[in-house]
């Protein structure tokens, strides 16, 4: 049994169906299910006694995450998803700093900033779903502060090239912030060599970390510059570190570390368990998964076209991610279901979300099964 069979062999998922919808939510493995069980029953006999190593703990996770994105411990924040990480920086910044982002970007990217007053310019994409960095640098404005992009769109499978994005933020003295949802785990991401100065991340997806946690990353001038406006009693320092022994809690200062973004108790459990699954990518090496995934996508391209079904996100390799589509009838749909097949299935396009448990084997039963 290779590396890769043994991994697969951790997902029950793999034995049950052909699952090819990381896109939508990832499966966790057999020992992340144990690890949550050890973390329960801890809870069930020690109570509130538990706090103190878990608070350890979550500061443990909060290293592992800064390493795989090379940044700072003091950088990252625990959140619970991507959504409630955007609505704390609406605040932060002036309405009238210009945003720029993708046609094809997930809601979150834009949504809430357009709902408090922001004005926000769209980069469309070609009829294949490429986004060029000329055409982003042509909606660059003299207003333009903020640009906000997915390391991946979540619909066409597109990966941005983030370190030349990065490199036209920092021309053009732009806040760059970046959703890895769609890539984390699967794609190494440096935030140095990104320029990045926000990172989010949710890791339901390809960390298959279940619902409920994720990180961001800030960077040590946004937070210097820009501090955040939603303070409650867990993220501001009082005149002591002992909270019982503070005689005035109306006496308080936020705080300056990316922990201001953490209001209130932390998700202790959830972010343990980030922790396990992020421990088991770096054991595996993000930059093995990124190569075994894209043999996968070498692979699936190559059978598509000896079976003559179309292959809609031919893109060049720099630009690929686990996310690929095909175009095909809902009749062969209707025939994938048949035989077990897991994946998204919207306006003839067949989404085949390829993860680090997947395996040839189920890029040929699908292909069997719709050809």
């Amino acid at each position: 049994m290779n590396k890769w069979e043994k991994i697969r062999a951790d997902y029950p998922v793999t034995s049950k169906c052909v699952y090819l919808f990381t896109n939508g939510g990832g499966p966790v493995s057999t020992p992340f299910v144990q690890h949550a069980h050890r973390l329960l029953t801890e809870l069930s006999e020690k109570g509130r006694e538990v706090m103190p190593a878990w608070d350890n703990s979550s500061n443990e996770v909060r290293s592992l995450v800064a390493r795989m994105v090379h940044a700072q411990p003091h950088e990252i924040a625990f959140v619970i998803n991507t959504a409630h990480a955007m609505t704390m920086l609406y605040g932060m910044f002036p309405k009238d700093y210009e945003i720029i982002t993708m046609r094809d970007e997930f809601p979150t990217s834009f949504v809430g900033w357009l709902h408090n007053g922001f004005t926000i310019r769209f980069v469309d994409s070609n009829d294949i779903g490429h986004i060029s960095l000329e055409d982003i640098a042509s909606q660059i404005t003299p207003a333009t502060r903020m640009l906000i992009t997915s390391h991946v769109m979540f619909k066409t499978g597109f990966r941005q090239d983030l370190k030349a994005i990065g490199e036209l933020c920092r021309q053009h003295n732009i806040i760059h912030i970046v959703d890895a949802t769609q890539s984390f785990g699967v794609n190494p991401i440096d935030v140095q060599e990104y320029n990045i100065d926000i990172l989010i991340f949710h890791g339901y997806k390809w960390v298959t970390a279940g619902y409920g946690a994720g990180a961001m990353y800030v960077s040590q001038k946004i937070l210097a510059q820009y501090p955040p406006t939603l303070m409650s009693w867990y993220n501001v320092e009082y005149e002591t570190s002992d909270f019982q022994s503070v005689k005035d809690y109306s006496h308080f200062t936020p705080r300056k570390d990316a922990g201001v973004f953490e209001p209130g108790t932390p998700p202790y459990i959830n972010i343990q368990l980030l922790g396990h699954a992020l421990q088991y990518l770096e054991q595996i090496g993000i930059a093995d998964i990124d190569d075994y995934i894209q043999s996968l996508i070498s692979y699936l391209a190559q059978q598509a076209a000896a079976h003559n079904i179309p292959l809609l996100t031919a893109y060049p390799e720099a630009h690929r991610s686990a996310i690929q589509r095909l175009d095909i009838t809902p009749e062969q749909y209707a025939r994938a279901v048949q035989r077990n097949i897991v994946a998204r299935y919207k306006n003839n396009q067949l989404t085949v979300a390829l993860n680090f448990y997947n395996n040839r084997e189920d890029i040929d039963r699908l292909l069997e099964a719709i050809a």
